[in-house]
């Protein structure tokens, strides 16, 4: 919220079918130390690939999502988007962050300097032209892409 000058920020998370919810709502009451354990954490993953990928068949992995923001002077945006596939959404999203790095765009301007500097960012820490060519890269395969005022 703070890189993009926006009062506050919040998030949910939802998921069908339904009892998918209260398994992830169940996951805030075991330990944090138990959390951490990376081995105990890979166990539960191993174990739980095989359902996930059988519920996965039988209704779908369509990730849909949808962010509104507004600026501390109260402008809005939202984005509205839906891809038939969680996995190939995540792929698209973090290979068009390497594709921005690796085609070595220049800002705006014509300053010779690349959209993305060196170092670790937040997305919302990019220049404004960055986050747009990684959009326009991330929306592929979408079948719902929706942002305006």
């Amino acid at each position: 919220a703070e890189a993009l000058g926006v009062r506050h920020a919040s998030s949910r998370f939802g998921t069908a079918p339904a009892y998918w919810n209260s398994l992830f709502g169940a996951m805030k009451l075991l330990p944090a130390s138990l959390l951490a354990d990376r081995a105990a954490m890979q166990s539960l993953a191993i174990f739980s690939m095989p359902i996930i990928r059988l519920v996965d068949r039988l209704v779908g992995a369509t990730n849909a999502m949808r962010v509104d923001a507004w600026s501390a002077s109260g402008e809005q945006v939202t984005l509205r988007c839906a891809h038939p596939d969680l996995e190939q959404c995540v792929g698209l999203a973090t290979a068009a962050f390497g594709m921005e790095i690796l085609r070595g765009r220049t800002g705006e301007g014509g300053s010779g300097d690349t959209t993305v500097q060196p170092g670790v960012w937040y997305p919302a820490e990019l220049p404004a032209n960055a986050r747009s060519n990684i959009l326009a890269a991330a929306r592929e395969g979408a079948f719902i892409w929706e942002m305006g005022g």
